[in-house]
């Protein structure tokens, strides 16, 4: 998703980080996947280097990258195997 649609109280699908060439493996944490496709609104926005959020389905515990989020009124436009790919679970 584009940082710019990245406001609070937008409804977002959350994705898993994407390896980059920032430090992955201290932004993830193993316990972030079961968050993975689900629907949730962004809470509060951390605009730094890397843009991320933090949502409301998991109690602003995590920090997610916009990079990865989908917007989640964009989930009709998927394809099915987008959909399995992303994890997108329904509701």
């Amino acid at each position: 998703m584009d940082v710019t649609y990245a406001e609070v109280g937008t409804w977002v699908i959350l994705g898993r980080h994407t390896r980059g060439r920032d430090c992955y493996e201290r932004e993830w944490e193993d316990d972030m996947e079961r968050y993975v496709g689900r629907q949730t609104q962004i809470t509060r926005i951390n605009c730094t280097i890397i843009p991320s959020c933090y949502v409301s389905c998991d109690g602003g515990k995590y920090y997610w990258r916009v990079q990865d989020m989908i917007l989640a009124s964009d989930v009709p436009l998927l394809t099915i195997d987008e959909k399995i790919r992303r994890k997108v679970q329904d509701g």
